[in-house]
């Protein structure tokens, strides 16, 4: 972030929830709806697990306990607040290995977020393709198919946080690739080493599509 180019106001009061963390998981800079989300003063800084804590302490916050910093590239995950909302977390590591994190309010959504950032088993993975195929918003939709000996942690540090990776019954791995242009979506295949890319046709079932894939 340049520090001599504040963020936009829409940025700046939200409606997104924006964070920027150290590689020691210490607070730099957080916009006001991060702020106010979490009860900080604006003059706070405290650590991942300090604001987790003092969030527990006063009730409020995600109702689970937070999940781990990972080292993964890129990830995005749903959580439940005590609130009774419900907020999508994208997470970036940055190359000095601070963190990026990005959170809306996806509380008015039809259906709860599928699960990403990481390897699915065939049965999971066959309902979140099914779920993806029912909804419009999933539209274009591809399927890349990788080999059985591709590393499953470096093809999750690599896909987008939206999406969704599984492994097949033979072991080859399939990622999903929803919201995403034919052309797009070949040039993403070709940067995971896809052996097969298939274009998704409206109205199929999952397993359809895993069986032409």
């Amino acid at each position: 972030m340049n520090q001599d180019k504040p963020w936009p106001q829409t940025q700046a009061d939200g409606p997104l929830l924006l964070a920027l963390f150290d590689a020691g998981d210490g607070l730099l800079q957080a916009n006001a709806a991060f702020r106010q989300a979490w009860g900080l003063a604006d003059t706070v800084a405290p650590t991942w697990a300090g604001m987790a804590e003092a969030a527990r302490r006063a009730g409020a916050g995600p109702v689970e306990q937070l999940p781990r910093r990972g080292r993964i590239a890129q990830r995005g995950y749903e959580q439940a607040w005590s609130d009774g909302r419900r907020l999508w977390w994208v997470e970036q590591r940055l190359p000095d290995g601070g963190l990026a994190l990005t959170g809306v309010d996806i509380s008015a959504l039809d259906r709860p977020r599928p699960l990403t950032g990481q390897l699915l088993a065939a049965q999971a993975g066959r309902e979140l393709l099914q779920a993806l195929l029912a909804d419009p918003r999933a539209w274009p939709l591809s399927v890349a198919t990788l080999a059985a000996d591709a590393d499953a942690a470096t093809l999750l540090a690599r896909i987008r946080g939206e999406d969704g990776c599984m492994r097949l019954d033979d072991g080859r791995l399939l990622v999903m690739l929803p919201s995403t242009g034919p052309a797009q979506a070949a040039a993403l295949g070709e940067r995971l080493g896809a052996l097969v890319l298939t274009e998704a046709v409206w109205g199929e079932p999952a397993a359809a599509l895993i069986a032409r894939a």
